[in-house]
């Protein structure tokens, strides 16, 4: 990386929150009414602004997070690990609730399922954030569940010449202005359980989407790889780069956060996508959703072993 978010000018913004995440480990994810046994792991930064800014920044991009933490530990934790990766936090509010934290169930297989404690003040981020911090900022990366606080900020985004990203999981689906979100999106990140609330199946679902407003949609699978619908409007199947797993949290972060790479960098959709594949892979090999943020150089490697075309634009 050639310098921190705090000494150039911010190319990519993420409107979301931080938070730490607590890992344990369960044998399966617990049924109604069963008792299990789980194991502690540990406590990690995390958060879906946190996570996509963080590989945004660790592949040489100058990022930055607007959100929320409280004035505490953990509100502390999460801004100085974004400031050690080089992620601008200039816009993260500090307010007098507790620090968005989680609790991620994690099977021995490294799959993930999230238990959320309420996000501290949401619209207090937009309240305090000004247009004119979107000066130079070319890729707008917003969490569905940011709702109608987050739209004005689209908007103003698209006006300025800024890519404006919706990150659309299940939480999300059901935020009434979801679909004026994605009247005002270019690009969206869509998991699989999400995408199944548009479609009966991933094509289908992409081609709702796309009527709906953005020209470019990412419906992510995991292990299945991802279903790009380019600019163009060419749909292609991007194949994942196979690991064992050890944790699956935040890897859909991190492949946004790869892609808007890319993306910002003029590359086709197909190689940025590739590029958020490989990232999103890597990520799953270590605990905590940033535990292993790969370079352009490790990613370059890897890139070359599968024949990756975007191998050719990367060290």
């Amino acid at each position: 990386m050639t310098g921190t978010a705090a000494s150039r000018r911010l190319e990519y913004l993420a409107f979301s929150g931080v938070t730490i995440d607590l890992a344990v480990r369960v044998p399966r994810v617990p049924q109604p009414g069963e008792r299990i046994g789980m194991v502690p792991l540990g406590e990690y930064a995390g958060g879906m602004a946190g996570n996509a800014a963080s590989a945004f920044a660790t592949l040489g991009g100058a990022a930055g997070v607007v959100s929320t933490v409280g004035d505490d530990v953990r509100g502390r934790i999460a801004v100085d690990d974004l400031r050690a990766r080089g992620v601008g936090t200039t816009w993260i509010c500090t307010v007098g609730e507790p620090t968005l934290w989680t609790i991620a169930l994690l099977t021995p297989e490294g799959d993930r399922t999230l238990l959320e404690f309420p996000v501290p003040a949401p619209e207090a981020k937009y309240e305090r954030f000004p247009a004119v911090a979107l000066d130079g900022v070319r890729f707008i990366h917003v969490g569905a569940s940011e709702g109608a606080s987050a739209l004005p900020v689209m908007e103003e985004a698209r006006r300025r010449g800024a890519t404006v990203a919706l990150d659309l999981e299940s939480l999300g689906v059901e935020i009434a202005v979801i679909p004026e979100m994605l009247g005002a999106s270019d690009v969206v990140f869509v998991n699989a359980r999400a995408a199944r609330a548009f479609g009966d199946d991933v094509l289908t679902a992409v081609e709702r989407l796309h009527d709906l407003g953005p020209s470019t949609i990412l419906a992510t699978g995991g292990a299945a790889g991802c279903t790009l619908r380019a600019q163009d409007g060419r749909i292609s199947r991007i194949p994942a780069h196979p690991v064992a797993p050890v944790d699956t949290t935040g890897a859909g972060d991190c492949f946004a956060g790869a892609f808007a790479f890319g993306r910002t960098r003029g590359w086709p959709d197909e190689e940025s996508a590739q590029l958020a594949n490989l990232m999103a892979a890597i990520s799953t090999t270590a605990m905590g959703s940033r535990g292993h943020l790969a370079t352009q150089e490790e990613l370059g490697m890897l890139a070359r072993d599968a024949g990756l075309a975007v191998a050719g634009r990367l060290p």
